[in-house]
């Protein structure tokens, strides 16, 4: 079976954060939480490395209950190589909230396509399911935790994991801090901030980040949006 590129794996990983749907960007561990019933909302993401480039879109809808659908694309933009497009499809569920409120359950799936890499007999090369869980030990403060796994063509089956603290340190602004595991190799680290700019509508998100242990040759900036639009599924 034929490798990917190595920077198509790395990029591949990336995509899979950045088209994460709901994952309270710029994060790649995810939340317990699903856009609100009968609303969409869009998430865009730029991925600065030394290597190259990586620009995300991410449109994800709740049609009512407890299930959003997304599908979301990337451009990737080597700096040694020729650009592709990497495809995602997405479920994620909110499965229950513990009695008191203060945790949350849910669930995803999905799938990842490079279109410009070997698939096989499969439209996709990544498959991927993670168990999601929140804790809201107050009002200013949010833990998430993952544990999944993803098979891709080439790297195999490698373990998702993720753990991740959002801090609301003054009312409308959110520091954010995570370790997480999203490719073959090395754990990853990402500190960022939040600016909530219109409640329930409007967010933007800067973060930095890097492999533990590696160089600068290997950090990255991550920046971008997520709207929200009012009810208007019927």
């Amino acid at each position: 079976m034929p490798s990917i590129h190595p920077w198509r794996s790395c990029a591949s990983a990336a995509a899979l954060a950045a088209t994460t749907a709901y994952a309270g960007q710029p994060l790649v561990t995810d939340d317990a939480g699903i856009v609100a019933p009968k609303t969409c909302q869009l998430e865009g993401t730029l991925r600065f490395a030394r290597d190259g480039a990586l620009t995300a879109a991410q449109p994800a809808c709740n049609f009512g209950g407890n299930l959003e659908w997304s599908a979301g694309g990337a451009h990737v933009a080597p700096d040694s190589d020729p650009s592709y497009t990497l495809v995602q499809l997405q479920l994620k569920s909110a499965l229950f909230k513990a009695a008191d409120g203060k945790a949350s359950f849910g669930a995803s799936a999905g799938a990842l396509r490079d279109t410009g890499a070997p698939h096989g007999s499969s439209a996709f090369q990544t498959y991927y399911g993670k168990a999601i869980a929140s804790w809201y030990p107050g009002d200013t403060l949010e833990f998430d935790f993952n544990v999944g796994a993803a098979n891709s063509r080439g790297d195999g089956t490698f373990a998702l994991a993720g753990a991740a603290v959002q801090w609301t340190v003054v009312a409308g602004w959110q520091l954010l801090g995570e370790v997480f595991h999203d490719e073959p190799g090395r754990w990853k680290y990402q500190l960022g901030a939040r600016s909530i700019v219109v409640p329930d509508r409007v967010e933007l998100f800067a973060s930095f980040g890097n492999r533990f242990g590696r160089s600068s040759a290997t950090d990255f900036i991550v920046a971008g949006f997520r709207l929200q639009t009012p009810e208007f599924l019927r």
